[in-house]
C-alpha cells in the first residue's frame, strides 16, 4: 500500500525534528580500588619516602647460661632502612569557551564533569601501580619518578616458576624488577605452600588474596571445595542453590578471603596482603589547579603525588609466573 500523494512524512521533516537525547551520561566501568582502599593512609615529606624494618633472630633451643658465668654481649645489627619513590599521577583538561557555555546533555559544566572523571581515573591508575611489578625509578629532569609496586616490594614469600626470582629489597628503593620464571597454572598446592611459608615467616597469614578474575575462577575449582549444592534454609518451596564459586579459603593456618580484581585481569601474579602493614603515602593529595590562559579556553591540571609503603613484606606473599590470568 502506497502513501497518499504529497504526504509530508517523518523523513521529509529532517532537521525540523528536535533530538530525543536523555539528560544523562552512563558510565559502568568499575571504580573501586580494593587494595588502595584497604591500606592505611600516611603523609610523605619528601619524594624519597623511607621506613625501617627489623627481625627477631632465629629461636635458639640451646640458649643456656652457666651459673655465675660472666656476661658477654652478643652482636647486634641495626634495622634496615628501605624506601620507595613518590609518583605523580596527573591529567590535564582543556575546554574551549564555547564548549563550556553551550547547553549540554548530561552535564552543566564540561570542566567540572571531566575533572570529576579524571579523579576517578587517577585512583584507578594508583591501584594499577600498587598491584604491578613496576620497579622504582628515581626520576630526573628528563624522566618521571615511579613508585615500585607490590611485585617488587614482596620478596621473602615470593613463589616463582622455575628460573624466576624477586630481588631482596633490604636497602634503598626496589629499583630492580623481578626475573620472570617458567609459567605455570595456579594450583591449590602453590597456594598452600605460600600460606605456610608466610605463617612460618610472620606467625600469621594475610586475611585476603587478590588475583585476576580468571585466577579466581580457577580457585573456585580447587579440590578443597567438596560440596557444590546446599539447601537454602527457611525458604519453603525454593530450589537448592548451585554453588559455582568460593570466596573464602580455609587453610591450616586460618581463613583467606579470595578477592577477584578487575585491574589484575591478565596478570601473572596474585598477592596475599595484610593491610595492617600497607599504606598509601601522599606527598600531595588529590588536587586541581587552573593553568594560565593561552586563548579562548580554560585549562586545569588534576594530580596526586604518592607512593606505596609495605612496612612488613614478610607478612604478605606473592604467587608469580602464573599462566591463564
Amino acid at each position: 500500500m502506497a502513501q497518499p500523494t504529497n504526504l509530508y512524512d517523518r523523513y521529509d521533516a529532517g532537521t525540523n525534528v528536535r533530538e530525543d537525547l536523555i539528560d544523562k551520561i552512563t558510565m559502568t566501568n568499575p571504580e573501586m580500588t580494593p587494595v588502595v582502599s584497604s591500606f592505611g593512609r600516611a603523609t610523605a615529606t619528601n619524594t624519597y619516602h623511607e621506613w625501617q624494618r627489623d627481625n627477631l633472630r632465629t629461636p635458639n633451643k640451646d640458649n643456656a647460661a652457666i651459673d655465675g658465668d660472666d656476661a658477654t654481649a652478643s652482636a647486634k645489627t641495626p634495622p634496615v632502612r628501605v624506601a620507595n619513590y613518590c609518583q605523580i599521577f596527573q591529567d590535564t583538561i582543556a575546554v574551549s569557551g564555547r564548549a563550556e557555555i553551550v547547553k549540554k546533555a548530561g552535564m552543566d559544566s564540561a570542566m567540572a564533569y571531566y575533572k570529576a572523571k579524571a579523579y576517578k581515573e587517577l585512583q584507578r591508575d594508583m591501584e594499577a601501580m600498587v598491584v604491578s611489578a613496576n620497579p622504582a625509578v628515581a626520576g630526573s629532569g628528563a624522566a618521571a619518578s615511579k613508585a615500585g609496586g607490590l611485585g617488587v616490594l614482596i620478596y621473602t614469600n615470593a613463589n616463582h616458576g622455575a628460573g624466576g626470582s624477586t630481588v631482596a629489597h633490604t636497602s634503598g628503593a626496589p629499583t630492580t624488577g623481578p626475573t620472570a620464571g617458567t609459567g605455570r597454572a595456579l594450583t591449590e598446592a602453590l597456594l598452600k605452600a605460600s600460606v605456610q611459608a608466610t605463617y612460618i615467616a610472620s606467625g600469621s597469614i594475610p586475611p585476603a588474596i587478590y588475583l585476576s578474575p580468571n585466577h579466581k575462577a580457577v580457585f573456585s575449582g580447587f579440590a578443597g571445595i567438596a560440596v557444590n549444592r546446599f539447601q537454602i534454609p527457611d525458604k519453603k518451596d525454593r530450589q537448592a542453590k548451585i554453588v559455582g564459586g568460593a570466596d573464602v579459603y580455609g587453610s591450616d593456618f586460618g581463613d583467606l578471603e579470595v578477592v577477584p580484581h578487575y585491574v589484575m585481569a591478565g596478570s601473572t601474579m596474585a598477592f596475599g596482603l595484610n593491610p595492617e602493614y600497607g599504606d598509601i603515602v601522599y606527598l600531595r593529595g588529590f588536587r586541581s589547579a587552573p593553568l594560565g590562559k593561552t586563548g579562548d579556553n580554560v585549562k586545569e591540571q588534576v594530580l596526586v603525588d604518592a607512593t606505596v609503603r609495605l612496612t612488613s613484606e614478610m607478612s604478605c606473599f606473592k604467587l608469580a609466573d602464573l599462566s591463564g590470568g
